[in-house]
């Protein structure tokens, strides 16, 4: 049998602990979030991106295309559980065309600051790429541009030159 001192403790132990996570779970619950919206130049689709960032970390993204109706067509997500082991959408433009939604992102918890993995969705397949993978290279710079009808262009980090590719063209290879 416990003595009234024992008992004591434990309930002081008990409402720490309740006082702790109820706290945390306030705490992840308010982490404020961003709504951007990007509608295709035809104006058939809509790139959601909706982000949040942890107090100490920069900002993680999830990434949705949908029909303007509202239908989704494809989504990424990339939260981690901590905040700080994922990554952020940094910069996204839809191509001129209309074919393609193009994003870069940063890492959360600042890994590999020296890559900036560059996606991007095609509207036949309808699903969401790595241009570095197709590329078989990294991206370096968040900072890609965009010309008609699809191009982009990309620092990389291994070959060390600027590239302009077309993704249609990638999507034949791919």
């Amino acid at each position: 049998m416990l003595d009234t001192k024992s008992l004591r403790k434990i309930a002081i132990a008990a409402t720490t602990i309740l006082l702790f996570l109820s706290s945390a779970a306030a705490q992840k619950r308010t982490t404020p979030r961003t709504v951007e919206k990007y509608r295709s130049p035809d104006s058939a689709l809509v790139a959601i991106i909706t982000s949040t960032q942890a107090p100490e970390a920069t900002r993680e993204s999830r990434v949705e295309i949908r029909r303007k109706s509202g239908e989704l067509l494809a989504r990424r997500n990339y939260f981690s559980e901590g905040g700080e082991q994922g990554f952020g959408v940094t910069k996204a433009v839809w191509t001129p065309d209309s074919q393609f939604f193009v994003y870069s992102l940063e890492s959360s918890g600042g890994h590999q600051s020296w890559h900036s993995p560059v996606k991007f969705y095609g509207r036949r397949n309808s699903k969401i790429q790595s241009l570095d993978d197709a590329l078989n290279d990294a991206v370096m710079n968040p900072d890609f541009s965009i010309s008609a009808p699809d191009k982009v262009k990309v620092e990389l980090w291994f070959s060390k030159k600027v590239l302009t590719v077309s993704l249609s063209s990638l999507k034949k290879r791919h």
